[in-house]
């Protein structure tokens, strides 16, 4: 339970830091339509994962309800992600190769926070 939070808090901070320098480095050189897109597309990462973790806790631990619950707040919250792209695509809100970008830096950190605290 410590290591769960320890990993989402240094993802949040890390996460956070890290997505605001991209967007700064992007509104310098691009747009704020760039600069927009990353730092959504880490807010989306931050959530994502926030959520994944809680669900496979939730799944892990046994006095945590129902299954069914479960996979019905995780189908809503693939359906809301895809509701989000789709928004993003279609009326062009801001880039949708800086929502990847922000996004990947955000899954980045996630794999470097896991292996720095999978180290003995």
């Amino acid at each position: 339970m410590e290591q769960k939070r320890m990993l989402l808090r240094a993802l949040q901070i890390k996460g956070a830091i890290a997505t605001l320098t991209a967007s700064l480095i992007a509104l310098a050189f691009f747009s704020l339509h760039e600069a927009a897109g990353i730092i959504i597309g880490g807010a989306i990462g931050i959530l994502n994962f926030i959520i994944l973790i809680r669900f496979v806790y939730s799944i892990i631990n046994p006095e945590s309800g129902g299954r069914g619950i479960i996979i019905f707040l995780s189908t809503a919250k693939l359906l809301f992600f895809f509701l989000i792209f789709l928004a993003i695509i279609k009326w062009q809100i801001v880039s949708i190769l800086a929502v990847f970008a922000g996004f990947t830096i955000i899954l980045i950190i996630l794999a470097y926070e896991g292996l720095r605290q999978a180290k003995p």
